[in-house]
C-alpha cells in the first residue's frame, strides 16, 4: 500500500511504500527534512505530524520525549505511514514552544550564574 507524504509550505509530495519510513520515502529527492543517523538517536530528522496516522518505531527519549510525542513531534526515520501524512520539518534544535533564541538565552543565563558564583570549590573572600 502507498501513502502520500506532503510537507507544509512545499509543493513537493512523496510516496511511501509498505514498511518504508517517512525519511526513506524522501531520500534521493530534495526535502526540507534533514538526514542523520537513520536509527532514531540523533534527532536531526525531527518533524511535527500535522495530520494522518502512523506506526512509531523506537526513538531516543533524549531526542523525543513523551511530551513531544503527545504533541505530534517524532523522527521521520522512525515512523511508518498508515494513512497519507502532512508534516512540518522541525530539525534537531527545535522543541515544542522553544526557539534557538530561547536556547541561547538559557545558556547565557546559566553562564552568568556560574560567573557570579565562581568555580564550585571556590572559597569566598572575607
Amino acid at each position: 500500500m502507498q501513502h502520500r507524504i506532503t510537507i507544509e509550505g512545499s509543493e513537493q509530495a512523496y510516496v511511501s511504500h509498505a514498511g518504508q519510513s517517512v525519511l526513506d520515502a524522501m531520500v534521493g529527492r530534495p526535502s526540507a527534512v534533514e538526514v542523520g543517523c537513520r536509527s532514531g538517536g540523533c534527532g536531526v530528522c525531527r518533524i511535527e505530524v500535522l495530520s494522518g496516522r502512523y506506526e512509531r518505531g523506537v526513538m531516543s527519549a533524549e531526542q523525543i520525549s513523551a511530551e513531544c510525542r503527545s504533541k505530534g513531534f517524532v523522527l521521520a526515520c522512525r515512523i511508518y505511514p498508515e494513512t497519507d501524512l502532512h508534516l512540518r520539518p522541525i530539525g534537531k534544535r527545535a522543541t515544542p514552544g522553544a526557539s534557538a533564541n530561547s536556547d541561547i538565552a538559557a545558556l547565557l543565563a546559566s553562564l552568568n550564574r556560574l560567573a557570579r558564583c565562581g568555580p564550585p570549590n571556590a572559597i569566598p573572600e572575607p
